[in-house]
């Protein structure tokens, strides 16, 4: 116990030649010193920086880059910016990166990087043609487009490799107003859990609802869906991760009910969330800020939080480890 970090290494790597020499010997020796990789690994996160890796640089990957890549951003010393990986090249270098960070288009260049956990902000479809390949490499995965777990199968193959190989999936609260206190009221009896979006109609551009209403003719709030969070969040890939995040956190993809609306007299962002059950009934509405027209401004900083209880040997609220 009173040996220092480097000094429990070189012990491990020695124990696991002697492995090969004479398996026996190495299950007797091994015992006493079994635990030590573990806790030499977690002390190493706390004395060196996390190193970041994101996946799309826009409205939200711009905001987490900063706050990791510059000086004094809001996750430094305790994390930085390992790498970024984008859909297309850039003319100049943005300088929300900043100057060390590895930036790329090529996905292998990006995996290669040096960087112990990802951030997802590039869409859903990068979640599934890349997800495995982080998460099998012991590294964790922090997925902001949280309807890509509508798949059942998808969140199982992704869970299994996060348990088979010491990572993690990780789902932010996003702009899910809550989320802790309902998530651990979600282990006790609940009753009832209900969500509403409310958008202004240029927010469900592209999406389904142009199919309910006239989005440019909307004189007064038009209810676009209604039905089961799976639903919602399928249906809407980009506009109601919000309800997935919820969903997970607490009832299921099938039993949380889910009201998404166009509202000409909404600024921003407004969801207002029920819950009832055995630990007590919440009711919540927040008008959020935009940071574009789908997403909340909320959003990215809800990245920059989890990353923040990942990296500080004090973490707040949901935790990290």
């Amino acid at each position: 116990a009173r040996l220092g970090t480097a000094a429990q290494m070189q012990l491990i790597r020695r124990l696991g030649l002697l492995q090969a020499a004479c398996p026996l010997c190495h299950r007797q020796l091994w015992r006493p010193f079994a635990a030590m990789s573990g806790v030499a690994a977690k002390r190493r996160r706390l004395e060196e920086p996390m190193r970041v890796g994101l996946v799309g640089l826009g409205s939200i990957g711009s905001i987490v880059a900063e706050a990791l890549s510059s000086p004094t951003g809001l996750l430094r010393p305790r994390a930085s910016l390992g790498a970024v990986l984008t859909s297309r090249p850039r003319d100049e270098r943005p300088a929300e990166v900043g100057s060390e960070a590895v930036l790329t288009t090529d996905v292998e260049a990006f995996m290669s990087a040096d960087w112990s956990v990802c951030v997802e902000a590039a869409g859903q479809p990068w979640v599934r043609d890349h997800g495995r390949s982080v998460l099998a490499k012991g590294r964790s995965l922090l997925v902001t487009s949280v309807g890509v777990f509508t798949d059942d199968a998808l969140m199982q193959e992704l869970s299994s490799l996060a348990a088979e190989h010491g990572g993690q999936l990780l789902v932010p609260a996003g702009a899910m107003p809550g989320l802790d206190w309902m998530s651990s009221a979600a282990l006790d009896e609940v009753e009832e859990v209900t969500l509403e979006q409310r958008k202004h109609p240029e927010g469900w551009r592209g999406t389904p609802a142009e199919k309910k209403v006239d989005l440019g003719s909307l004189a007064a709030a038009a209810v676009v869906f209604e039905g089961p969070a799976r639903e919602a969040a399928s249906q809407f890939p980009k506009n109601a991760n919000i309800a997935a995040a919820l969903a997970l956190g607490t009832v299921g993809l099938d039993r949380l009910q889910v009201r998404l609306v166009a509202d000409p007299a909404v600024s921003g962002p407004t969801n207002t969330v029920t819950m009832r059950g055995g630990c007590g009934e919440i009711s919540l509405q927040v008008k959020g800020k935009p940071l574009s027209q789908r997403t909340s401004r909320v959003v990215p900083f809800s990245v920059l939080k989890a990353l923040k209880n990942m990296s500080s040997p004090v973490s707040m609220g949901e935790i990290g480890r």
